[in-house]
């Protein structure tokens, strides 16, 4: 996973190895074992595509994107977090043990 904060200002890269709902050897996440347990329970919550801004998801001008790919229950992942609007703002912060807490520069 890559987290990008404002025009790539800010860059990290994490990983994430789950064994049931425990991290494994390979993670780097500070909190792996939340992460892990978070998408054991909810594994759907990486199957996402970003919300456009519209007048149900306002535009909130925040830069972050984080980029997830991988493997997860024996299916792929690749999906792609934003914070420009209030739905996706949402959609991160539901994930914030895997994407990280937004942190203001």
């Amino acid at each position: 996973m890559t987290t990008l904060s404002g025009n790539a200002g800010l860059e990290s890269t994490h990983h994430l190895v789950c064994v049931d709902s425990l991290a494994v050897e390979g993670t780097d996440l500070a909190d792996g074992d939340k992460a892990c347990n978070l998408l054991s329970q909810r594994p759907n919550l990486l199957e996402y595509s970003p919300a456009t801004t519209d007048e149900e998801c306002e535009d909130v001008g925040q830069p972050n994107i984080a980029d997830v790919f991988g493997e997860a229950h024996g299916n792929p992942v690749r999906a792609s977090y934003r914070r420009d609007n209030s739905c996706n703002v949402d959609a991160w912060d539901e994930l914030a043990a895997v994407l990280g807490k937004v942190q203001a520069k």
